[in-house]
């Protein structure tokens, strides 16, 4: 492999280009859905008496949503220090702008967003505090340890998914069970296309020796682990249908049915890296409509 001078691309470059370059390696539009599927949440499903301007004026949501953004934003930095070399080889064009930004500059950022996020928790009380120094020890050894392990990788890495729902559970000292079946249905969603992902990298991850499922048992026993997954899926929308029949989210739930049902047939025929990465991006838009449907709750 070539070597890229890096140095002289640092040098040569406007600090707004390098600003810019930070907040792609930080996942700026991933963050800013998450933004969104907070405040919804909190107001959608937590606020029963739907009093919206009320529960807006709430410090205490506006400090955990900063905290868990800016923590969030750490975990992609942190991340990206790990995945270099991989990224460089499975998705070359999407990593020019992390050449940009300097190993240090990322880590040093990742440590200021992780202090900011601290405070946050702080200000809010003790428990968002344990909850949130728990997630900035699982984001680093997510991509330190984890992310090398078949099946560990895909799992912690849906985990840590819907582990921003869980805090906002914390913070609101209740348990809504509509909400539990929808953080399930999210979970298998997002592990679904975990897996499906690493179809599409197998190339980077045997070069940098990470044993993902597809590497370990193969394409076709891995097929076996997604089609599993999409029938749970199915099934976490046949429990949730009747929770909410009388509302209009149930039409996301209608349409996500039968998009799972398109998506099991085109797994099914799946054979280039083009057409996993079809299927990765489906469910990618299913996530996101998952997360605006919420204001039809």
């Amino acid at each position: 492999m070539s070597y890229i001078d890096f140095k002289s691309i640092l040098n040569k470059k406007p600090i707004i280009i390098k600003f810019l370059a930070l907040l792609s390696i930080a996942r700026w539009y991933n963050v800013l859905l998450i933004l969104l599927s907070l405040y919804f949440v909190q107001i959608f499903i937590f606020d029963t008496s739907k009093r919206f301007l009320l529960t807006l004026q709430s410090l205490n949501i506006h400090l955990y949503v900063f905290s868990i953004l800016v923590i969030i934003m750490g975990g992609y930095l942190i991340n990206a220090f790990y995945d270099f070399e991989k990224d460089m080889i499975n998705q070359p064009n999407k990593t020019y702008f992390g050449v940009l930004v300097s190993k240090k500059t990322c880590l040093n950022v990742y440590i200021l967003l992780n202090i900011c996020g601290l405070i946050s928790s702080i200000l809010i009380g003790k428990e968002i505090l344990i909850f949130n120094l728990f997630l900035i020890l699982s984001l680093w050894l997510y991509s330190h340890k984890l992310r090398k392990k078949a099946l560990l990788s895909e799992i912690s890495a849906s985990l840590l998914m819907i582990s921003f729902f869980i805090g906002l559970s914390v913070l609101n000292w209740r348990i809504d069970f509509t909400l539990v079946l929808f953080i399930t249905y999210i979970f298998t969603i997002d592990l679904t296309r975990e897996i499906v992902k690493k179809m599409t990298s197998i190339k980077g991850d045997l070069v940098v020796g990470e044993k993902s499922i597809p590497i370990l048992i193969g394409i076709k026993k891995s097929k076996y682990i997604i089609f599993f997954l999409m029938l749970s899926s199915q099934l976490a929308i046949l429990f949730l249908l009747p929770k909410v029949i009388n509302q209009l989210f149930s039409y996301y739930f209608i349409l996500a049915f039968v998009i799972i049902l398109y998506c099991i047939f085109l797994l099914y025929n799946a054979k280039t890296s083009k057409q996993y990465e079809f299927i990765n991006n489906v469910y990618k838009g299913l996530i996101g409509l998952a997360i605006f449907s919420i204001i039809l709750f």
